[in-house]
């Protein structure tokens, strides 16, 4: 789900920079967001970030213990992608395996579709493997997908991202064509 978010977030500005550039400080500040928020990448609260849509106020810096950089604190808005239970996305398929397949799905590049999920299709081993149906459609590499988010949680390891558990139990849930849409890119 995309969703609009105030984040409230400290910036760390090297002394160094400000000493030695010839931009305005705020024009620094704002540039560390920028890679700051590149190596946040998301949260649990807010999900993916994908835009700053506006930078509401930028504080006084505060010289840290070190003397070595300056803490400045940053509120702005961010347009965020946010996985919800229950939301039916589009993914593309990027790995087939035999118990299931992985898609990618805007910022998520891993949503595991499971086999258990995926009623009336049946693994097909061979160089380029596939899950068929009983009704001969085909779950392979580079297919899109509609899914619904089956089940969600924040990852606890040093990658920030949420894992996704996908299901295609439903009505106008599988396979579809997307006539040249390549999935939801954000």
């Amino acid at each position: 789900m995309l969703c609009e978010f105030e984040v409230h977030l400290y910036v760390v500005v090297p002394v160094e920079d400000l000493k030695e550039s010839r931009e305005l400080p705020g024009s620094i500040v704002i540039r560390r967001l920028f890679n700051q928020l590149t190596f946040l990448r998301a949260t649990e609260d807010c999900g993916y970030f994908l835009k700053v849509t506006k930078v509401k106020s930028v504080g006084n810096g505060k010289l840290s213990d070190s003397s070595k950089y300056i803490i400045f604190p940053v509120t702005f808005y961010s347009r965020t992608f946010l996985p919800k239970t229950g939301e039916v996305l589009v993914g593309i398929v990027i790995k087939v395996c035999s118990d299931g397949v992985f898609l990618k799905c805007g910022p998520m590049n891993s949503i595991y579709l499971s086999r258990r999920k995926m009623p009336n299709y049946n693994y097909v081993s061979g160089e380029n493997p596939f899950f068929l149906c009983d009704d001969h459609s085909r779950i392979e590499n580079e297919v899109a997908v509609r899914f619904v988010v089956f089940a969600m949680r924040w990852s606890r390891t040093l990658v920030r991202k949420f894992d996704v558990l996908a299901s295609i139990e439903g009505d106008c849930l599988g396979p579809i064509s997307l006539n040249g849409l390549d999935g939801l890119e954000l």
